[in-house]
């Protein structure tokens, strides 16, 4: 029994922390043929998969709904929620809800590959190129990841620190409301 109970916290510890915004210093990357370029961008630019640069704005403001996903490859809990935010995507894509993914990787490699592995749909996964100086980490204050914000269809933030996906009740409640 007291197995079970240490278990337990131990796992819902892991499952609710967070990772810092900056990825450890020991596993950054030097090469600088994968680093994400910081070129002709502005301080709300993100890149696709093909570096095309598209404006956060012009990404949010296509459904009526928008569940952003702050998140970064070498982050355990963003990781962990991921199977999660699948299933709430396949459920609620096609009632008009767009799931934006928005990385804080600095290697684009690292990020390229956990797209593939998560299976993130080309068109909806993004880098933030530049997070440090990026005026999408200030408007949404955000220091730790994984994060999720969810965003009307004028643009408007309605939750600035929505539930995760893991929370399906209460993630579904406040999709449904938004979607009514």
């Amino acid at each position: 029994m007291k197995k079970s109970i240490i278990l337990l916290a131990l796992g819902s510890t892991i499952l609710f922390s967070k990772c810092t915004s900056k990825k450890p210093a020991e596993t950054a990357s030097t090469d600088s043929v994968s680093t994400i370029p910081a070129v002709a961008l502005t301080p709300t630019s993100l890149q696709d998969a093909s570096s095309k640069v598209v404006d956060f704005k012009d990404i949010t403001t296509k459904s009526k709904v928008t569940y952003i996903d702050f998140w970064a490859s070498w982050c355990g809990p963003c990781r962990g929620e991921m199977p999660a935010s699948q299933a709430l995507r396949e459920e609620y894509a096609a009632k008009g809800v767009n799931f934006v993914y928005i990385s804080l990787d600095e290697d684009k490699a690292d990020w390229a590959s956990a797209n593939k592995n998560f299976a993130l749909p080309d068109g909806y996964s993004f880098v933030l190129p530049n997070p440090s100086g990026s005026e999408i980490m200030t408007r949404f204050n955000i220091s730790s990841i994984p994060r999720y914000v969810l965003i009307d269809e004028k643009g408007n933030v309605i939750d600035d620190n929505a539930p995760r996906p893991s929370e399906t009740d209460r993630i579904k409640e406040a999709l449904d409301k938004m979607l009514k």
